[in-house]
């Protein structure tokens, strides 16, 4: 084996482990979450993130062939690679997935203080279309530097979780706010924010 084999199986090793550690903090993050109400998989590819299912698929597919083809280190090699894969596919997974607390609207699950509050929230508006339904919620962000500025976040809701979706809304914001349907006025107007 030479030196630059040796550095690069190192330096492959040095990445599985902070990866694995990512993966790792992630799903304590996630665990840690308390009084969750509601989840679901928000990924481009079906609802898994896109990036870390192709490489986790490429990663399936060249341990096969180096198992098939070849032996040593470059099995070993395939493996770390499959560990760094499936590692950033728990950790995206995780990440990309959309939470709703009883606090509430979790953007980061990663960064708690990107929690957007209830008590935060100004105004929402409701759009359908087709198999889901996108809420936009105006909230103001606790920011030191802009204390007044105003911010979007959009919820793409799956029909199956819309009507739970709508009970809680109706139940945390009902009583201060009413939803705008998406014809009572341009909502093209809010991509200001």
């Amino acid at each position: 084996m030479s030196l630059l084999d040796i550095f690069f199986g190192v330096l492959l090793l040095v990445v599985t482990l902070v990866l694995s550690g990512l993966a790792i903090a992630t799903c304590i993050q996630v665990f840690r979450l308390r009084n969750k109400r509601m989840c679901w998989r928000a990924g481009t590819l079906a609802g898994f993130p896109l990036f870390a299912t192709i490489f986790l698929l490429v990663s399936m597919v060249l341990l096969g062939v180096m198992c098939k083809f070849s032996g040593g280190w470059k099995i070993t090699a395939s493996v770390l690679y499959l560990l760094i894969s499936f590692s950033w596919f728990i950790a995206s997974y995780f990440s990309s997935k959309r939470y709703i607390t009883d606090h509430g609207i979790v953007k980061n699950v990663n960064d708690p203080s990107q929690t957007v509050a209830w008590h935060q929230i100004y105004d929402f508006f409701e759009r359908s279309s087709g198999n889901h339904c996108s809420y936009i919620f105006i909230y103001q962000k606790n920011n030191h530097r802009h204390p007044k500025k105003m911010v979007r976040i959009q919820l793409k809701i799956p029909d199956k979780k819309n009507d739970e979706f709508k009970n809680l809304i109706s139940h945390k914001l009902g009583h201060r706010l009413k939803c705008f349907e998406e014809d009572a006025f341009d909502i093209s107007e809010l991509n200001d924010f």
